[in-house]
C-alpha cells in the first residue's frame, strides 16, 4: 500500500482541483454535499472515492500489457461517464446545460494516463 502513497496523494489532490475549478466555472455542482457552508465540492469522492479507484486501476494495469491498458482506460473512462450521468439522475451531481459527457470520458482519459504514467515514473526512480 506504501507503493501507491504518493498517486494516491497525486490523485485526490488533482481531483480537488478539478473540481473546485469546475465548480468555480459554473459547469457543475454539488447539491447534497457534506459541509456546503464550508466546502463547494463534494469532498468524499475526491478523497476516499478518487485514491480507491486509482489503487484498483493500478492494481489492474500492472498485470495487463501495453494496449490492453489503453482499452481499459477507454474501458473505465466511459463507464466513469456513465457513473457521472447515474449521479446526476440521483441529484448528487448537477451539470451546466452545455456539459457534454464526451468532457468527462476525455478528462478520465487523460486523468488515467497522468496516474499511470507518474505511476511509472515513481517506478523509475526506484530502481
Amino acid at each position: 500500500m506504501m507503493d501507491f502513497l504518493p498517486i494516491i496523494l497525486l490523485s485526490s489532490l488533482y481531483g480537488t482541483y478539478l473540481d473546485l475549478y469546475f465548480v468555480g466555472r459554473g459547469l457543475y455542482s454539488f447539491p447534497a454535499r457534506p459541509l456546503p457552508e464550508i466546502f463547494t465540492i463534494h469532498i468524499a469522492f475526491p478523497l476516499i472515492g478518487l485514491p480507491l479507484l486509482t489503487v484498483f486501476f493500478l492494481i489492474v494495469c500492472r498485470k495487463l500489457k501495453s494496449w490492453k491498458i489503453a482499452m481499459f482506460i477507454i474501458a473505465l473512462s466511459m463507464l466513469m461517464a456513465v457513473f457521472e450521468k447515474q449521479a446526476e439522475g440521483l441529484g448528487v451531481f448537477v451539470h451546466h446545460h452545455s456539459w457534454k459527457h464526451l468532457y468527462s470520458f476525455i478528462g478520465y482519459g487523460i486523468y488515467f494516463t497522468m496516474i499511470l504514467s507518474f505511476n511509472q515514473f515513481i517506478m523509475y526512480i526506484k530502481k
